[in-house]
């Protein structure tokens, strides 16, 4: 029984693959005992108010009942989460960022550039082969980012009917909770959204690498391209449709534009706006008549998750290929 294996073209595994990932295995510094003991406390308490906040919210749904009360018996460990959450975001960016704008760099300050060129590696190899390397050695932290995100919606979604609770209760209004399907769907899309992530920050890292021949100077450069990446889609986009309805508006390019704006415009945020709003559970005080205590799964907000997610391979690709030209610039074999 053969074992299922990534594509080779895409996903590499070559001797720069295995060399680059030997190395950063080596090169990650180990805590203190106090150290170590306090960061896994730390992140066991995190999934432990993470499964609270998500299941609390999805028993919540399936028996409709109100999950306000999980948030004011948590009072700061909710608050904690979402913060962490954030932070940890960051700071994992940051990490892999650094990791992959050392990558190639690292080569050319040893004066190992030229060897590694001379054994007929083509430049493809050595980017996608260091590329895939970071990926693996950061999956396991942003799979945890993906589960933490996945409680800090929850709990965020939680929080705003708790804060309008108190207004609420004079109001007599209908409370309306999000599909237990929605909750399934938003956990597992926020960690997609987190792998892809990590993919665009390790292709900016790699091309800011290849483009410098200083480590700090890749750094900086890689930290510029994912700015520029995440924000030019949605800038170049809000421009085209600002164009098109200056000459006539229509119900389905509405539909589109909002479908793909919103797409581009999670790249931005990394999905946070786009998974966190069909999680809200929200108060209805007028059109009672239509009023439902679950609210309806959007097959808008799943396309555009979809959407965004082909947006974040694009952009991936895309920083990979021109990676690869700026190191054939530097002497690398090109691909055939």
């Amino acid at each position: 029984m053969t074992s299922f294996q990534l594509p080779s073209a895409i996903f590499p595994d070559n001797a720069i693959k295995r060399a680059e990932r030997v190395y950063q295995k080596r090169s990650v510094k180990k805590l203190r005992p106090l150290r170590r003991w306090l960061s896994r406390t730390l992140i066991w308490l995190m999934v432990v108010v993470t499964l609270i906040h998500l299941s609390g919210l999805f028993i919540a749904s399936l028996t409709q009942r109100d999950p306000t009360p999980i948030v004011h018996s948590l009072s700061l460990l909710s608050t904690l989460l979402i913060f962490f959450t954030l932070y940890y975001h960051f700071y994992f960016m940051f990490q892999t960022i650094s990791r992959t704008a050392n990558s190639i760099t690292r080569e050319k300050e040893a004066h190992t550039w030229e060897l590694l060129i001379l054994t007929g590696v083509n430049a493809r190899q050595i980017v996608r082969g260091k590329w895939w390397a970071t990926v693996q050695q950061q999956f396991s932290r942003y799979l945890f980012l993906g589960l933490i995100r996945a409680g800090a919606t929850a709990a965020f979604g939680i929080g705003v009917a708790s804060s309008f609770s108190y207004i609420a209760s004079y109001r007599n209004p209908h409370m309306e909770l999000p599909h237990p399907l929605t909750i399934l769907i938003s956990a597992f899309l926020g960690i997609l959204f987190s792998v892809a992530s990590l993919g665009l920050s390790a292709a900016c890292g790699v091309m800011g690498s290849a483009a410098s021949n200083r480590s700090s100077i890749a750094l900086l450069r890689g930290f510029v391209l994912q700015v520029v990446f995440s924000a030019a889609p949605l800038i170049i986009l809000a421009f085209i449709f600002i164009h098109i309805y200056s000459k006539g508006e229509s119900p389905i390019l509405e539909s589109v534009s909002q479908t793909i704006i919103l797409s581009s415009g999670s790249v931005v945020d990394n999905g946070f706006n786009l998974l966190s709003y069909p999680m809200y559970v929200n108060y209805q005080y007028y059109n009672l008549e239509s009023y439902t205590p679950i609210a309806h799964i959007s097959l808008d907000w799943i396309i555009s998750a979809l959407l965004s997610l082909s947006l974040y391979a694009l952009l991936i690709w895309f920083a990979l290929w021109r990676a690869e030209q700026r190191a054939v610039r530097a002497l690398a074999t090109p691909a055939v």
